[in-house]
């Protein structure tokens, strides 16, 4: 149904107060978010009409672990729920499903109240339509993303985030296939 170099989606994720290693010199963190992600669009192959990714909340959990006094691993968990309209058609609109999955990890620069960090990851997308007409599909994918901690007490902070997301789709790949692509 669709063709494109890749889809991409930026979120700003702005965790919820938890426990973020990063400022506080803990071992491990669990880390729930919350976030707004704005997304590309995609072309019809056989129409060449554009389809636009609808701006939609998004939430998540990342679980790290420390590697070093500045450095931790990451696993990225991330899910949004959106919508697909035409450009051509704004009656029609198909509900769709983005997971990230990745492992990564954070280099955190500290300072006295603010704790810039820098985020990457890599590993895997998938699109799960809510019509079953439809087919699921899982793809590469990559994140990379910044930020300040500001921790609010030996065990608590808060993380402010943005980050880019980006799913690799090849030129005359399609998702959304129904019945064969």
């Amino acid at each position: 149904m669709s063709r494109l170099n890749w889809l991409a989606a930026w979120a700003l994720c702005i965790p919820l107060a938890a426990a973020t290693q990063e400022a506080l010199g803990q071992d491990y963190a669990i880390t729930p978010f919350i976030g707004w992600r704005t997304s590309d669009s995609l072309e019809a192959e056989n129409t060449g009409a554009v389809i636009d990714v609808r701006e939609t909340g998004s939430f998540g959990l990342l679980l790290s672990m420390r590697d070093g006094p500045d450095t931790f691993y990451d696993f990225l968990f991330s899910r949004q729920n959106t919508e697909l309209q035409s450009s051509t058609n704004p009656d029609v609109r198909e509900s769709l499903r983005f997971d990230y999955f990745h492992i990564g990890g954070t280099v955190t620069y500290p300072r006295d109240k603010l704790n810039p960090f820098v985020t990457g990851g890599l590993g895997a997308t998938h699109i799960s339509p809510t019509n079953d007409v439809f087919s699921s599909d899982t793809r590469f994918s990559l994140s990379l993303g910044g930020g300040l901690i500001f921790p609010l007490s030996r065990t608590i902070g808060l993380r402010l985030e943005a980050r880019g997301y980006g799913t690799v789709i090849s030129g005359s790949g399609a998702i959304l296939c129904s019945g064969g692509c």
